[in-house]
């Protein structure tokens, strides 16, 4: 290293540690000497579940609004965009007009524009513990402080949350949740505990951000209202990554009245205005579409689900567990009593089956035995064959020779 870069280098600032090689980096070494192995990690649509003809032809039209939709402009986003976000969220029980919204790219744009107005360095936040790894890698650009509280089956554990806060030395800014199947774990906060943490939250005067990827995705039992069906104060993030696609980056915020003006400055001073052309593809689109494309996904997303669930009960050697979301891209995997899910991932890569180790989600101290499992962008035969040869490793407990 020259001495010019050693200096450069000994310039960055404090949050750019945040931005230093992610744990995925470990994955690379894997893919490359394991080429055929399957994949559990990636937590997308199926590429063949994209609309793509459909995309297509809502491109044109949007196209036919040029050149003025390739001006700037349009910062809160689309009008008829965000008309017609306003619409799905009301039929889910949410009280929101287009004026409320802010088209952002991705909902991952969403949290930072959350952080970016909300988070002075060292400020406190709470986050489940294990929570979605992308939302920890912007908390910890912007210096905060996270303090992670437990999960069980019923979602985020509201007694927990209530010590948490009242031992807490200062009062945390906000709460940061996906109470609907969960990234990574697939659990769904239960309708008691979303009432109860809208009473603790009104209590505390703790601002509640809810992440809601997944809330179209269900496939069994009685839907939950969103978090901010139960009080239009939640900051509210959504997407159309799992539902049309991830690589449109069309995501958006419904606000509090008391946020919006400083959203829109906030987003006004780091993107000017929105992928417009983007923003009119996505409307054109998902008008009189959208509905229709999630029963087909539903559907498929269920099969895959339960291919999943099947194969766990086949192959899974005594002592592994495992739950069984109701919807969403994700399942979480428990390993027996002594093994690690992290260590194991080399041999299980060798077996021809990788995955996420749970310890990259946990801002505490993580379950070592947890691994993610996502079933959406696999097709039903890899799903099983993937599953098998995973279970393979964990009978042959490869992971103590690793060890």
């Amino acid at each position: 290293m020259t001495d010019l870069v050693e200096h450069i280098s000994r310039q960055l600032a404090r949050r750019a540690v945040a931005f230093a090689p992610t744990s995925w980096n470990t994955l690379m070494p894997l893919f490359e000497r394991f080429p055929e192995a399957i994949f559990f990690g990636g937590g997308a649509p199926a590429l063949e579940l994209m609309p793509v003809e459909r995309l297509r032809q809502a491109a044109a039209l949007a196209w036919q609004d040029a050149p003025e939709a390739l001006s700037y402009g349009e910062v809160a986003g689309f009008l008829p965009l965000r008309e017609l976000i306003a619409t799905r969220m009301a039929a889910q029980g949410m009280t929101v007009g287009a004026s409320d919204l802010v088209v952002t790219n991705g909902s991952q744009q969403g949290i930072d524009l959350v952080c970016r107005l909300l988070l002075d360095p060292g400020d406190s936040i709470l986050v489940e513990n294990p929570t979605f790894l992308g939302a920890l890698q912007v908390f910890d650009s912007y210096e905060a402080t996270v303090i992670p509280v437990p999960m069980d089956d019923a979602g985020l554990q509201i007694d927990a949350l209530a010590r948490t806060l009242a031992a807490a030395p200062r009062a945390p800014k906000l709460l940061y949740t996906i109470p609907t199947f969960q990234n990574p774990t697939g659990v769904s906060l239960s309708r008691e505990r979303r009432e109860a943490l809208i009473a603790l939250a009104r209590a505390h005067n703790l601002l509640l951000v809810e992440d809601d990827p997944y809330g179209e995705l269900r496939y069994d039992g009685e839907p939950l209202p969103a978090l901010r069906a139960l009080d239009s104060e939640v900051v509210y993030l959504g997407t159309f990554s799992k539902t049309i696609a991830p690589g449109l980056r069309v995501g958006w915020i419904a606000s509090p009245p008391a946020l919006l003006a400083p959203f829109l400055s906030a987003k006004e001073a780091v993107d000017i205005h929105n992928e417009r052309i983007t923003c009119r593809t996505v409307a054109y689109a998902a008008d009189g579409f959208l509905d229709e494309h999630l029963v087909t996904a539903r559907a498929a997303y269920r099969r895959r689900r339960d291919t999943l669930l099947t194969a766990l009960r086949h192959f899974m050697p005594d002592g592994v567990r495992w739950n069984e979301p109701e919807g969403g891209f994700f399942l979480w995997v428990e390993l027996p009593d002594g093994m690690d899910a992290e260590r194991l991932l080399p041999a299980a890569a060798a077996h021809g089956a990788i995955y996420l180790p749970g310890t990259w989600f946990y801002p505490g101290a993580p379950n070592r035995r947890s691994l993610r499992l996502a079933l959406s962008s696999l097709p039903e035969d890899q799903l099983a064959a993937g599953i098998e040869r995973l279970a393979a490793a964990i009978a042959a407990g490869d992971v103590a020779a690793a060890q």
